[in-house]
């Protein structure tokens, strides 16, 4: 159904300094500030419709419990949808079954879901890819059959893929070419025992997010949370580009995908959902200037409607730097506010790869990830509140990810580290004010 009601989106920039001092060979941070306003409260039957696959792992291993919180969590959503959307709901172990092909959720059709998610049972193997990607064209159809402009996975599963398409390079190019085309993709781990190369790979490329669920009632809180964000979508394909003479040298400190577009470099967030915030940190390195001067930079955000996934809009924000002569520098007009929203993206985004490097068993490249940035990040932290604790934690992250480092305390770190640095929620209701880099091995 058509909701009119647009919501407001607005950017601010902010430097860590707004002042550049002449003569001097110096970097800034710069903190871009997304807030998405809400909907209008609406409600079930005015919200926008939508299309959605619950993509359920069912191998043997999901036999400890798993198994019946996801059936559970997928029974939770089908009651929660009403008959203007459409649910597709595949099992896969070695083999792929279509439960549900892009049902209206209607009485019957919430009946009917209801029946076919309770028959599930573990089974054998784990096809990740062949269940995930027929859970892709489950949507897929449904946008092409019922008028739906766009569509969301969401992938349970608590093991390795070993049958079909493993290799998570592949896995991100599948991804990637899905959510080109409005088809997106989340993914839930459960336990300890699936893939973060696998699964991560999947979630980055697919403009979705990675979840971790380490107890049966987390599934539930985890779809709820991803299902409330479907319904509250403002922006598709929201982008970011900076324009000004020293904007080719900002370094992007999240981890939002950079694709040139008509000669111009752009960040891609995915999409904006209704009352989150989204933030983009960048360093930017500035040359020793010889004259004052004030220098003027755009931030020019793009987006597609919606509820058409077409109309593109656009809000553009101008702001600028000063650069001063040294006795003029005023070091005490430092935004500490910003450098430490920079700071702890920053840090969060050095701990995700390190630990991805760790995952993939290059315990150098891990260091690496945290050490050649050593210099630039404690001039950020410098002078900033807890300052000290910080640098401790992110030393505490360096050398868990130096040597094999496995398990549920990985898995929390990359995930809320993921989240940090993209500033968006963690469902689960434990976890609601956890910090990443206190999830080291005790």
């Amino acid at each position: 159904m058509m909701n009119t009601r647009k919501p407001p989106i607005t950017i601010k920039a902010r430097w860590d300094h707004h002042q550049v001092p002449v003569g001097k060979n110096t970097s800034r941070g710069l903190l871009l500030e997304i807030e998405a306003g809400r909907f209008e409260e609406l409600n079930q039957q005015e919200r926008p419709a939508i299309n959605i696959a619950l993509v359920i792992d069912r191998s043997g291993s999901m036999s400890n419990g798993a198994m019946q919180a996801a059936i559970e969590a997928a029974v939770g959503v089908s009651e929660q949808l009403n008959r203007h959307d459409r649910l597709s709901v595949i099992s896969y172990d070695d083999r792929v079954d279509v439960l549900l092909d892009g049902v209206a959720m209607n009485r019957d059709g919430r009946q009917q879901a209801e029946l076919a998610i309770r028959s599930l049972r573990a089974r054998s193997m784990t096809d990740l890819a062949g269940g995930w990607l027929q859970g892709a064209r489950c949507v897929a159809n449904a946008m092409e059959q019922h008028g739906f402009k766009s569509g969301h996975v969401i992938l349970l599963s608590d093991g390795l893929a070993n049958v079909g398409e493993t290799d998570p390079e592949q896995l991100a190019t599948l991804s990637g070419n899905l959510a080109e085309r409005n088809v997106t993709t989340t993914c839930v781990g459960i336990g300890t025992n699936y893939s973060l190369l696998q699964m991560g790979a999947i979630a980055e490329a697919g403009q979705g997010e990675l979840h971790q669920s380490s107890e049966p009632t987390e599934i539930i809180e985890v779809l709820m949370g991803e299902l409330g964000e479907q319904t509250q979508i403002v922006a598709r394909n929201f982008s970011i580009h900076l324009k000004g003479m020293e904007m080719h040298r900002a370094r992007q400190l999240t981890r939002y995908r950079k694709m040139p577009v008509n000669g111009r470099r752009e960040y891609f967030l995915g999409n904006l959902v209704g009352g989150q915030s989204r933030r983009l940190a960048f360093l930017v390195d500035f040359p020793a200037y010889d004259h004052a001067d004030t220098r003027q930079f755009t931030c020019t955000a793009t987006w597609l409607d919606a509820e058409t996934a077409i109309h593109e809009q656009r809000i553009a924000e101008t702001f600028e730097i000063e650069f001063v002569l040294p006795e003029n520098f005023d070091k005490q007009a430092r935004d500490k506010e910003a450098a430490q929203t920079i700071a702890d993206i920053w840090m969060a985004r050095q701990g995700y790869d390190a630990m991805m490097f760790n995952e993939r068993g290059q315990y150098a490249d891990a260091v690496d990830a945290f050490d050649k940035e050593d210099q630039a990040f404690s001039h950020m932290v410098d002078e900033l509140q807890g300052a000290k604790e910080m640098l401790s934690r992110r030393q505490n992250v360096r050398e868990a990810s130096s040597a094999h480092w496995d398990g549920i305390s990985k898995k929390e770190a990359m995930t809320l580290a993921r989240k940090r640095m993209r500033s968006k929620p963690d469902y689960r209701q434990r976890m609601e004010s956890a910090d990443w880099s206190e999830q080291t091995p005790k």
